[in-house]
């Protein structure tokens, strides 16, 4: 579990993408940004609290600033989501009776930073109670045991590395048409957009103990650090090294 203050001082516009197996908890501060899920778009405003689970994929554009503090709190079940026909996650507008709360939470995941959870304790239970109820039942909503799962374990174990659709497709027993258009219907983006949404991810993880952006530019996938730099920015809006200042200052 961690927590940051995140500022983003002039236009962006971030590709669709998602967090696997990971809760995002962000509460606005100033500026606004436009939040483009499942089809509808949101202006999320300074009070606005907003909880994106797992495998909910999504947009975010910024016209001029967007200044928010985020919890990202690990999910430890693989591959959980809503079902299509519901938006996945959930605004709450004008949050000021969950400010202190979550100002609360976030300083204490800070005073705990560095300190490892006792072996066998779930995330979820370190979530004060208030924000329990946004957090999807661990028996429900799972996307099935079937070849899109072999698939992101396949991804999930070889992000490191080239991976071609072809690779995916014959893995699953699916032409590459029937593939990739199963695959974005449940999961929200391409197989190709993921795998690059998967090795951002890893490197975030990365960046918070490591200091060597080349090493992690190789060890996550990327050709070189020019190359890790570029989708890094596109993807999170700053280059890594004000991304690892801004992780590790808070």
């Amino acid at each position: 579990m961690e927590s940051a203050t995140i500022f983003y001082d002039k236009k962006h516009y971030f590709p669709m993408h998602l967090h696997p197996n990971r809760y995002t908890f962000s509460y606005i501060l100033n500026g606004n940004a436009h939040l483009i899920c499942n089809g509808s778009r949101f202006i999320l405003k300074a009070g606005d609290l907003v909880i994106i689970p797992p495998y909910v994929a999504h947009q975010t554009r910024i016209e001029d600033f967007f200044h928010y503090k985020v919890i990202r709190v690990p999910k430890l079940d693989a591959f959980s989501n809503r079902s299509n026909a519901q938006l996945g996650l959930t605004i709450v507008r004008n949050s000021y009776s969950y400010k202190n709360d979550f100002n609360h939470w976030f300083e204490s995941i800070i005073i705990n930073k560095g300190h490892n959870l006792n072996m066998g304790e779930r995330a979820e239970t370190q979530v004060p109670d208030v924000f329990k109820r946004f957090l999807i039942s661990n028996h429900s909503n799972l996307i099935k045991k079937n070849s899109l799962t072999k698939a992101l374990v396949h991804i999930e174990t070889n992000y490191n590395r080239s991976i071609l659709v072809e690779e995916l497709s014959d893995l699953t027993h699916l032409s590459e048409s029937h593939f990739q258009r199963l695959f974005k219907i449940n999961i929200g983006i391409s197989p190709m957009r993921y795998l690059q949404n998967l090795r951002i991810e890893k490197a975030k993880e990365y960046i918070k103990t490591r200091d060597n952006f080349t090493d992690i530019a190789y060890d996550t996938g990327f050709f070189d650090q020019s190359h890790f730099n570029k989708y890094f920015k596109i993807n999170v809006g700053m280059i890594p090294k004000r991304y690892a200042d801004l992780i590790r200052n808070d």
